[in-house]
């Protein structure tokens, strides 16, 4: 009985140092991607822009995702954490799934104004 327990707080210990370990190698990488994030800017300014429900500001994050090199694995965590709404990865979600377009509140025009055309 002793050796069994001497050999699970081995495994303990050691799986604690590996952890640790791990943790230290990774974390420098792991904080420098994100640091590089084009939506990152140490104040918050640009939360409400990602989280806005007007139509300018959705443009205007969207066009700051396209230039970000982490908009992929930005991406990804939205869509496993399933966001429930904002700007992520350069993609609209609400309710945990990407939305193709944000409409205008309201009901559509019934005579869109000249030029512009309705997609499907």
């Amino acid at each position: 009985m002793f050796a069994i327990d001497s050999s699970q707080d081995i495994l303990k210990e050691w799986a604690d140092e590996w952890a640790d370990e791990w943790a230290d190698e990774w974390a420098d990488e792991w904080t420098y991607a994100w640091a590089d994030a084009s939506c990152r800017d140490e104040t918050g300014s640009l939360t409400e822009l990602f989280f806005s429900d007007q139509i300018p500001d959705i443009i205007r994050a969207k066009e700051i995702c396209a230039g970000c090199p982490l908009t992929d694995p930005c991406l990804q965590g939205a869509l496993d954490r399933r966001e429930p709404w904002g700007v992520w990865g350069g993609q609209l979600f609400l309710n945990g799934r990407i939305l193709a377009q944000k409409r205008r509140r309201g009901r559509p025009p019934k005579n869109p104004a000249p030029g512009i055309q309705l997609t499907a």
